[in-house]
């Protein structure tokens, strides 16, 4: 049980409203790149009709790997965090 209370702590570091519009401008990004192509290749009667969640999760995703550094590391914070209860 500690260690999924831990495990929390950690992940809710992560939220922030930098990765909030990190991860945005990266979906963004993703749904314009698709735009793009498919205006070059002449394809936009349907751009719209698509299902455009998983792009733009896709493009989230790889900004937040790209961009995103994490403060500390899991073995640092186990080890700052061992001896509380």
């Amino acid at each position: 049980m500690r260690k999924l209370i831990l495990l929390l702590k950690f992940l809710r570091t992560g939220l922030t409203i930098r990765n909030l519009f990190i991860s945005i401008l990266g979906g963004l990004a993703m749904l314009l790149f698709l735009f793009v192509i498919q205006f070059f290749t002449g394809n936009l009667d349907n751009f719209l009709d698509n299902d455009l969640i998983f792009p733009f999760l896709v493009g989230a995703s790889v900004s937040l790997i790209k961009f995103e550094k994490p403060i500390i590391t899991w073995k640092e914070y186990w080890e700052k965090h061992r001896g509380k209860k």
